[in-house]
């Protein structure tokens, strides 16, 4: 079992995607365009940008959350995935295969993810190529060098009718992160655990690879309302930008 298919039927539940959210990529996303969600899950970012007139396609290595995604487009929104909208189980790594797109959005701290720096280079230049000119990548990661010093991570837990959710970060001696999730089900009365491995990204380390990829790094968010990045935040939104060289 994937650790994420414990929580895939209630993603959406734990995570609603906020109109806030949706309003900020669409003022750095100017309609028309076509995007790319990597690291989609149960694809409630992406539907919800295609009923605002984007043409998406989302990208995810879980088959059960990509599944879950499917069937919203097809029954619950009573859209056919199609070119407008598709989702695909694949490695965001590998978004070449699907074409070029205005933006590329890496929300929900999937980056570290990631196994290393070669893999995140690797997906960092995969995506400068499929960008078209002056293309916009979004990334969302959490604040990692507030959580590298202070070797912990206080989550909230969520709790309903239903079910609990819980979340605890172990930090590994070679550096990385043991993410644990238990989810209990109140409905069956069973408690669930498992912990996949994450691989921290501090600023200087991602600044550093925008740059030598080829972006111009166009500003650093504490949120969805544009309000600048600070040290003590719980998560940072980088912005981006595709440069293209002019001819001498």
């Amino acid at each position: 079992m994937n650790v994420y298919d414990l929580i895939a039927d209630h993603y959406s539940e734990l995570f609603p995607v906020e109109a806030e959210k949706l309003d900020f990529i669409q003022h750095l996303c100017p309609l028309p365009g076509r995007l790319c969600d990597a690291g989609c899950a149960t694809g409630d970012l992406a539907l919800g940008l295609h009923q605002r007139g984007y043409d998406i396609y989302g990208l995810d290595l879980n088959a059960k959350m990509i599944g879950i995604a499917e069937q919203k487009a097809a029954h619950t929104f009573g859209i056919r995935t199609s070119g407008e909208l598709a989702f695909h189980r694949a490695n965001i790594a590998d978004i070449l295969q699907f074409g070029t797109c205005n933006g590329v959005l890496c929300f929900g701290n999937t980056l570290p993810h990631l196994p290393d720096e070669a893999a995140l280079r690797r997906f960092f230049s995969s995506v400068y190529q499929s960008l078209q000119g002056y293309g916009i990548f979004i990334v969302e990661v959490l604040n990692y060098d507030r959580i590298l010093a202070e070797k912990k991570m206080n989550f909230k837990d969520k709790e309903t009718d239903a079910f609990i959710f819980k979340r605890r970060y172990d930090f590994l001696p070679d550096g990385n992160i043991k993410f644990t999730i238990e989810f209990t089900d109140k409905t069956h009365d069973t408690i669930d655990s498992d912990f996949t491995v994450l691989h921290p990204l501090q600023r200087q380390t991602l600044l550093t690879l925008f740059e030598q990829t080829g972006f111009q790094s166009a500003a650093a968010y504490s949120d969805y309302s544009f309000t600048e990045s600070r040290a003590e935040d719980y998560a940072v939104v980088y912005v981006e930008k595709k440069c293209i060289l002019k001819d001498a």
